[in-house]
Formats: C-alpha cells, structure tokens, sequence
C-alpha cells in the first residue's frame, strides 16, 4: 500500500513541486525554481466506468473519459512527472468550453453526455466528486 498523500489546494502545487519527496528543495541550475509553464505538457484519457444494475448479469455499463494533464519537468536528478490537471483548470481561463493557451479545453465533457445521458456538464477534475453519488 502506498504512504498517505499530502491533500493541498491545486493553487499551492507550485509552490509544493520545488521540494523532492524527502522535502529537498529541487535543484536547478543556478538556483532558479521550478516553473511548470515550462515544462512538458503530457496528457492522458482514463475511463471510470460503473454497472447499472451489478445485480443483473446483462446490465449495461457506462464509462466516462477523465482527461488527466501532467509536467514532465527536468531538474538535477533527472526527469520527474507532476500530475497537474486540477492546476491547469485554474489556468484555463473563462469556463466557456473555449481552448485555453496550451490547447485543453475548459469543459471535456459535452451536454448530452455524462452520468445518464442527463445533460450534465461538468469540468474534468470535478468527476471524483460525482462518482459516488
């Protein structure tokens, strides 16, 4: 099982990725912080999918894509990986489904689509919250 993870605000992750694991600060050359503008946009589709009815053997199943962002930043040591897609919805600007600077869209999912088919229309780091309701 992996050690608990420390729960911040998505606004504080840049401040919380200039230290390593062991609460280092990261080094870079000379001295400078790590700015996660600039480092490597990666991107990644998960589905989180439910069964209707787990009681019935031919129940459907409904999936939902999780858009998930990450910087791949460079410091030292080497490479490491920031998952970061609550920190790119705050950097999105208007939540208008229009695409923000570095190509994301503020709104992945579309009216009509969703848990039931209900027209809901929520941003991608708002999902967990919905998934057991």
């Amino acid at each position: 099982m992996t050690p608990p993870c420390l729960v911040f605000d998505a606004s504080d992750l840049p401040r919380h990725v200039q230290a390593d694991l062991r609460g280092k600060k990261r080094k870079l050359e000379r001295g400078a912080d790590v700015d996660l503008s600039k480092c490597a946009l990666r991107a990644m589709t998960q589905f989180r999918c439910t069964v209707k009815n787990p009681d019935r053997r031919d129940s459907p199943i409904g999936c939902w894509p999780i858009m998930r962002v990450f910087r791949q930043c460079q410091d030292k040591k080497g490479t490491f990986t920031v998952e970061t897609t609550a920190w790119e919805g705050l950097n999105a600007g208007p939540k208008d489904g229009h695409t923000n600077t570095l190509g994301l869209r503020s709104t992945d999912v579309r009216q009509g689509h969703g848990r039931e088919g209900n027209g809901d229309q929520r941003t991608y780091h708002e999902w967990p919250e919905l998934w057991e309701k």
